[in-house]
């Protein structure tokens, strides 16, 4: 018995979906080459000289040189995004990292803005930070530094200041490493704690000087005595503890005949205690 012979139908290729797949290459193939073409012309444009910075300037400094802030933004301005766009571009130059840059190197910078003047000149204009207090290694140490508001140690201080500002030491800074652009205390809990040095002074209390220590904080008063208060304390129940301790006829009394307070220990909640000098 003969097999009979099968014959097969063998697909051929639709002209049309080859065509349309031909296509879609080409118009792929076409985009990239427009694309590629687009962005070496804009990366030409934008390094042509009429829109590159060519001069800087600076004002608003005084504890940083002039010459050392430019330096620093040259550095960052040499350099170009993906390898295409320069940075020095008018147009794109980075004024945010120039601002993180900088006020990372000098901590005396508090802020910077850049503003671009006549095309090719970009106008550096510089917030330092203002000096609050002073921190030292010892509250009798002359060699001090500089803080702000924040608490940031920030730069070395004249030998006069001691005498000018309020003195803090201690703190969270190691005695072996250079506290510039550290932070004496957290920054909230530095303010909470000024709030607390300004409250004294209607109570007839001027701080002198301030040591944090681990778990405490000792406040000398210009008019002699200290005060000595638990760093874990709500402050607010600090200052009234000792309103009424002020207040009461046992201490006034005392005072009257001639008293010199030599401490106020206040790290007790309602039970505070006090010394008096020989």
């Amino acid at each position: 018995m003969l097999a009979k012979n099968r014959f097969y139908k063998t697909k051929r290729p639709n002209s049309l979906a080859v065509r349309r797949r031909r296509a879609r290459l080409m118009s792929g193939i076409l985009i990239l080459i427009i694309f590629t073409i687009a962005i070496f012309s804009l990366s030409w444009f934008l390094s042509q000289p009429f829109v590159v910075i060519n001069n800087l300037t600076v004002s608003g400094n005084s504890l940083v040189a002039a010459s050392d802030i430019i330096a620093a933004v040259k550095n960052i301005l040499t350099d170009s995004y993906l390898g295409l766009f320069t940075k020095s571009n008018i147009f794109i130059y980075p004024e945010k990292t120039i601002r993180q840059t900088l006020t990372a190197t000098f901590p005396a910078i508090k802020d910077i803005r850049g503003n671009i003047k006549s095309w090719q000149t970009l106008q550096l204009s510089v917030e330092e930070r203002a000096p609050f207090a002073l921190w030292c290694r010892t509250i009798d140490a002359t060699d001090c530094f500089y803080l702000d508001d924040d608490g940031l140690i920030f730069s070395t201080a004249a030998i006069f200041s001691g005498s000018i500002f309020l003195k803090f030491s201690g703190g969270q800074i190691s005695a072996s490493s250079s506290p510039i652009g550290k932070n004496f205390l957290p920054s909230d809990e530095f303010r909470r704690l000024n709030f607390f040095l300004d409250s004294l002074a209607p109570l007839n209390l001027m701080p002198a000087s301030l040591i944090a220590g681990v778990d405490e904080y000792q406040i000398y008063l210009k008019n002699g005595g200290r005060l000595i208060i638990s760093i874990a304390d709500d402050l607010s129940k600090v200052l009234e503890n000792l309103e009424t301790i002020l207040r009461s006829d046992n201490l006034k009394k005392a005072l009257a005949r001639g008293g010199v307070i030599d401490y106020i220990d206040l790290r007790y909640g309602n039970k505070v205690f006090y010394k008096f000098k020989n």
